[in-house]
């Protein structure tokens, strides 16, 4: 294996990191089976994608990507929870109907990204080769979400996310708002695939419906 092909892999894997911090919340915190994540992914490169043709900040571009999967993840927690539909059908409705939303997102199956300016762009031409740049860079970034999310689920919400998804029944009868944590949860969860797709936009200079597919895998058996 070439030493660019080495890198390569590193930073498709922590792009990826992302999408499984995302499918531990729903899947073992929530105990949610949660299928969203493959329209959720593709929506953050969608989103992202769009945003930096339009001249945004890559940052906000990625922040906007993430806000989008957060807003699919609580679609897919107001069908279970408002509507009463299966979680796994609910997150399979979501999935769904997100194809076509993307292709509205970005007007055609991909968009390439060749000439735009990203997150990764300032840190190029420092003396390090960019193949070695990119995985710094994303596995910055996933330091940074790692020790975040530590730091929330150690917090009084995330002990109450925690117990929601061991016993809801139990933490409800503690006086926890056992739905609001779902609709958190779901919702971060993804978001962080939004992230993560914002971010493999980014590091692969293209955006493609068909990204996500199989993305939610790694969360079974749930």
């Amino acid at each position: 294996m070439s030493e660019i092909a080495f890198f390569g892999a590193i930073e498709i894997g922590l792009v990826y990191a992302l999408v499984a911090i995302g499918v531990y919340l729903s899947f073992r915190i929530l105990d949610f089976p949660d299928l969203t994540v493959d329209g959720s992914f593709p929506l953050g490169a969608a989103v992202c994608a769009v945003l930096l043709i339009a001249g945004v900040n890559p940052w906000l571009a990625s922040l906007g990507a993430a806000l989008a999967g957060a807003a699919a993840g609580l679609v897919t927690a107001m069908l279970n929870l408002r509507f009463k539909i299966l979680h796994l059908l609910a997150s399979i409705l979501t999935m769904i109907a997100l194809f076509s939303v993307n292709l509205r997102v970005m007007g055609r199956p991909n968009v390439a990204l060749l000439m735009q300016d990203t997150v990764l762009t300032p840190f190029y031409g420092l003396g390090i080769p960019d193949h070695i740049v990119r995985p710094l860079v994303v596995g910055a970034i996933v330091t940074v979400v790692v020790l975040l999310l530590s730091r929330f689920l150690a917090s009084e919400f995330g002990l109450a996310m925690r117990a929601t998804g061991v016993n809801a029944r139990m933490a409800r009868a503690q006086g926890v708002n056992t739905d609001a944590h779902v609709y958190a949860g779901i919702a971060l969860s993804n978001a962080l695939a939004g992230l993560a797709g914002a971010l493999f936009a980014q590091t692969n200079a293209f955006a493609d419906v068909t990204t996500g597919i199989g993305t939610s895998s790694s969360g079974w058996p749930p």
